[in-house]
């Protein structure tokens, strides 16, 4: 990295995890769109398989993955304060709570560099829990402005972090739109469904998650058992890995419905598999604006989901999909039932939630508008570029 001539501004991106899910998606998603001759990007991930690190280096940009779990905290820590110094960045962006501090803590070795710190998911201050409170009220006075990616989560900033509404910021998220044709879409859907042994006629509910409690994966899969009779041909795809796997695939049979469920594991390609969906279901307890109800709307899928976090700004009940609230069976089949009962409903809710996709929720439009957060973040630093 020669970064001593440039006259760009270097801004340095560190998230903790590198497996590309929906935060990272995002991350990648800037990495792509950035104006190159105005600013110079950067890389890190706390720990990770490494799969965003790679992403990012075969675009040309400077990468490190500490290893803080792989190896140890403090050797993480060397290897950061390296990369910091060789970079040499005017701005740090740290998204999530790891991140945050990390890059907080940099600014006592670093003055001058500003930092614009974040949060994706949405916590009442309850579940934030003491710790993540705390840590957040004590050290966000390090930032130069803090970003959520709705407004639900940026007020919720201000009540459980106390954060000043003076220094918040909301970008919400932006996904790069899709351009297949529609004899393409046909194709890679029936490629895909002929992969996982599904039947034109099946009815396929899809879930792109890790298995997290918050998730869900539990309702989904209840959901189903109690559809079944009426739906025989319902199947569910469930695309995400996570610790819980062998728990919920012991209840997909104990509910009835485990040769129905298929459980994909970890997928780098989890959004083309979403062309064998016919709907697309979230019940999560616990969100922020999720970048794979997007990644749905725009593969034309109606929305099943609950009103949590930012999903309502995403999903327009019914207009692009139906919404429950979180935690409640039995209006959450409903809208199911109502949605595999109907193949019109389905394809004009998918088709308005595409349109949707691509008039407010683009990954041009969220880029330019983390550029001129770069831009007000190393304008507050009055510093001159090199």
């Amino acid at each position: 990295m020669d970064n001593k001539k440039s006259k760009k501004i270097r801004v340095l991106l560190i998230t903790p995890d590198s497996q590309i899910c929906g935060t990272e998606q995002r991350i990648y998603s800037l990495l792509r769109n950035i104006n190159r001759d105005k600013f110079a990007l950067g890389l890190v991930t706390c720990f990770g398989p490494g799969d965003l690190v790679e992403a990012a280096r075969n675009l040309g940009i400077p990468a490190m993955n500490l290893r803080m779990k792989e190896d140890s905290i403090v050797a993480g820590l060397r290897r950061w304060k390296g990369f910091v110094a060789e970079f040499n960045p005017h701005v740090l962006q740290s998204l999530l709570f790891y991140s945050n501090l990390l890059a907080r803590m940099t600014r006592f070795f670093m003055r001058d560099v500003a930092v614009l710190s974040g949060i994706s998911t949405v916590y009442s201050s309850r579940e934030y829990g003491h710790f993540y409170a705390w840590g957040e009220r004590l050290t966000h006075r390090l930032d130069s402005l803090y970003v959520a990616n709705s407004m639900v989560g940026r007020n919720e900033a201000m009540r459980a972090f106390r954060i000043p509404d003076a220094k918040l910021a909301v970008v919400h998220n932006g996904i790069e739109i899709t351009h297949e044709s529609e004899k393409e879409y046909h194709k890679i859907r029936d490629e895909i469904r002929e992969d996982f042994g599904y039947e034109r006629h099946h009815l396929v509910v899809g879930m792109t998650a890790q298995l997290r409690p918050a998730k869900r994966h539990d309702l989904l899969i209840e959901a189903a058992a109690q559809l079944k009779p009426k739906f025989p041909t319902l199947r569910l795809l469930l695309i995400g890995g996570g610790e819980p796997l062998e728990r919920l695939t012991q209840l997909a049979h104990a509910k009835g419905v485990g040769a129905e469920t298929c459980f994909t594991g970890y997928r780098a390609d989890a959004r083309r598999l979403l062309h064998a969906m016919d709907l697309f279901a979230l019940p999560s307890d616990v969100e922020g604006e999720p970048v794979s109800v997007l990644e749905a709307m725009d593969a034309m899928l109606p929305v099943v989901s609950t009103r949590t976090g930012g999903i309502p700004d995403l999903v327009q009940a019914e207009h692009t999909g139906l919404l429950s609230e979180p935690g409640q069976l039995d209006p959450f089949i409903r809208n199911l039932d109502r949605l595999l009962d109907s193949s019109v409903l389905r394809q004009t809710m998918g088709e308005a939630g595409r349109q949707r996709v691509i008039t407010h929720f683009s990954a041009e439009r969220m880029t330019q508008e983390f550029q001129r957060l770069y831009e007000a973040c190393f304008a507050m630093r009055q510093i001159k570029l090199e």
